[in-house]
């Protein structure tokens, strides 16, 4: 497996030279992510290969993983920003995702699976960036809590999509563009539409009315 990577590697070189460069210069950049955040800071993990063709940024008390074979790509947000409130935060991203773009803002629990795909995505789990500050405020409405956000394996967040606090993404998901949600549950291998999203649609269903195979 690894010399055929290897081989495939040597042939895209000889075949797109600027391509190699920019994928071997993302290598080389996120292996420095990885010995700073690594070796530098106690809270955050990075898996090795790591490939950043934009700036990651890590900021917070709180835990943050990051699976291996992971990338981060340029969008209209540029890179990757993980911002922990607190010391309890928990941020999972599992191996092979391609964050495009990508803002995480969380309070308590951020679970993503693998291969997952971002683009210009936010995902938050409490409605307010800074809750116990929120709080503080003499207002006589009750105010969500923070609430965990689990995103399956190989999920696409299309563009402009907004997942806040009670948020389960199931599997071969899609969240289709400009969509947000909050406090819902979508299925395996379903489509979600709206802003709000209200309902969610079956990608096979879809696939058999367009004649997709």
């Amino acid at each position: 497996m690894f010399y055929r990577k290897a081989l495939n590697n040597i042939k895209i070189s000889i075949q797109d030279p600027l391509y190699f460069f920019q994928s071997l210069t993302a290598f080389l950049r996120g292996f420095l992510y990885i010995i700073y955040y690594n070796f530098f800071t106690r809270n955050v993990k990075i898996g090795f290969p790591f490939k950043a063709y934009a700036p990651v940024r890590i900021i917070g008390p709180g835990s943050v993983s990051i699976g291996k074979d992971c990338s981060v790509y340029k969008n209209v947000f540029r890179g990757l920003t993980i911002v922990t409130s607190s010391c309890d935060a928990v941020v999972n991203i599992g191996r092979k995702c391609a964050l495009g773009g990508l803002t995480i803002r969380c309070s308590k629990r951020v679970e993503i699976g693998d291969c997952v795909m971002t683009a210009t995505s936010l995902i938050q789990d409490s409605f307010f960036v800074n809750y116990d500050k929120t709080m503080s405020i003499p207002i006589n409405k009750p105010i969500p809590e923070p609430k965990e956000i689990s995103i399956g394996n190989n999920v696409w967040l299309s563009m402009g999509s907004i997942l806040l606090r009670g948020c389960n993404i199931g599997s071969d998901s899609v969240i289709s563009a400009g969509s947000w949600c909050f406090d819902a549950t979508i299925k395996d291998y379903f489509l979600a539409i709206g802003n709000p999203v209200k309902k969610a649609l079956p990608i096979e269903k879809l696939q058999r009315l367009k004649g997709i195979s």
